[in-house]
């Protein structure tokens, strides 16, 4: 009876010393990183031939009819459109030729006379944007030239050309003007589009529902490039400079929108794109997915045995604490470190050193020692590599497929491609495991047409 008391003791005291076992106190270094300014570039591809095709359909059939005879002029009169619009684009200007056929009814006192012609418009649209990104355009037509001149389908008398040519041209420029100019103010309002873009992109994207991988794009300046035509392709490239942040975890609150910055025109070539994102990935969620892997799993030595029953992870300076709690043979927690480190050769991160805390190994040297020898320690480590590097490659695999073939509207579509996703280094945050990572990478918008 003595020695089952003596035993009963001793058990009573190896519990007391397992649940002694010091915690490693929690704490960070205040972190500075360079403050980088991400620049994506998106070309924008207009095709010419399809901006035709969506001009001669909202401008098609009559253009203009006067059906009074006994209007003061003398005369009836019908213009209609008799061939498609051809377009050419130089700089900031659109000209355009509008072939028309002429019918008209005309009064010589002492009878009607009609006669049919056809006569060619040459228009020229400019256009602009001001600094509130309002589009504005200016049409005037700049020549005309007969086709064919108006004959008489009975009698020998001279229809008055030049006062058929004014009236055509005079009201044709208005209806004209209207379809152009008007139709631009009022269906292509380019400040409300572009201000809708801006004000999204301070909202949190979710880009991998699995890993819960939410993007903020923090924009911090938009502008475009001139417009050029070459090989009936209209280009231009809009620019984006903007502070992006990557979360995972749950849904970061949005960001408090700036303003629209002013409409900036800037000459530059080129087609690529540069984000540089911080990649906060909080503990909790760093826990969670560390937890699928490990909880429930065993490791034996000999007779004895213990299973991972949690895992929490914290920071202490530059290196990351891994809160493992034990039952089985050794109940209680032990305590390991190592400092996030960026693999260049492989780019991940690793967890370097990883390995028991001070406190941790010299108490399983008199208590458990051999678990010091077993496989639970490249088993953690592992474990942290996975949950790094998985989620940057997850990231990535997303983020290329939203870039494929996107269609932001009718007829425009999105289409990128994901060159490098790369680690520049890591850190330890309050509440997270800091990431930096660099996305380059090519956009292009493609415009089939305009409705």
């Amino acid at each position: 009876m003595q020695k089952i008391l003596i035993y009963a003791c001793v058990f009573l005291l190896f519990s007391c010393k397992t649940a002694q076992l010091t915690k490693p106190m929690e704490q960070y270094d205040q972190l500075v990183s360079e403050d980088r300014v991400s620049v994506v570039n998106v070309p924008v591809r207009i095709n010419l031939r399809e901006l035709e095709k969506s001009l001669n359909s909202q401008l098609s059939g009559v253009l203009y009819e006067d059906k009074d005879l006994n209007d003061g002029d003398k005369m009836m009169l019908r213009a209609e459109k008799s061939e498609d619009i051809r377009l050419n684009i130089s700089g900031q200007s659109i000209t355009y030729r509008v072939p028309v056929k002429i019918w008209v009814k005309y009064n010589i006192g002492i009878t009607n006379l009609e006669a049919t012609g056809e006569i060619a418009m040459n228009f020229k649209t400019d256009f602009s944007i001001d600094r509130d990104w309002n589009m504005q355009t200016l049409t005037n037509i700049e020549r005309y030239e007969w086709i064919k001149q108006p004959k008489l389908k009975m009698g020998s008398l001279n229809v008055p050309v030049g006062f058929i040519a004014d009236i055509v041209l005079r009201q044709s420029k208005s209806v004209i003007t209207k379809s152009v100019d008007e139709e631009v103010k009022e269906n292509f309002n380019l400040r409300e589009m572009v201000e809708d873009a801006w004000r999204q992109m301070f909202d949190p994207v979710l880009v991998s529902p699995e890993y819960n991988t939410w993007l903020l794009v923090n924009p911090q300046n938009i502008g475009m490039t001139p417009l050029v035509t070459e090989n009936e392709i209209i280009t231009s490239v809009i620019f984006i400079e903007s502070r992006p942040k990557v979360n995972l975890g749950t849904k970061p609150q949005s960001l408090r929108p700036i303003p629209l910055p002013p409409f900036v025109m800037r000459d530059t070539t080129q087609n690529d794109f540069v984000i540089h994102i911080n990649t906060d990935v909080p503990f909790t969620e760093a826990e969670r997915i560390a937890k699928a892997e490990l909880l429930g799993e065993t490791f034996s030595e000999g007779k004895r045995s213990v299973k991972i029953e949690d895992v929490e992870l914290y920071g202490q300076g530059t290196k990351l604490i891994v809160n493992t709690r034990l039952s089985g043979s050794y109940n209680g927690n032990i305590y390991l470190s190592g400092r996030p480190f960026f693999d260049a050769k492989n780019n991940v991160i690793d967890i370097k050193d990883l390995d028991f805390t001070l406190e941790t190994r010299n108490f399983l040297y008199k208590s458990a020692a051999w678990l010091l020898k077993g496989t639970l320690r490249k088993k953690i480590e592992e474990n942290m590599n996975f949950l790094l590097a998985y989620n940057l490659t997850e990231m990535k695999k997303q983020l290329q497929e939203q870039l494929s073939n996107y269609k932001v509207a009718q007829n425009i579509f999105l289409d990128g491609n994901l060159d490098e996703l790369y680690i520049r280094d890591a850190f330890l945050a309050p509440e997270s495991i800091r990431v930096e990572v660099a996305i380059k990478g090519k956009l292009n918008v493609q415009v089939n047409g305009l409705n």
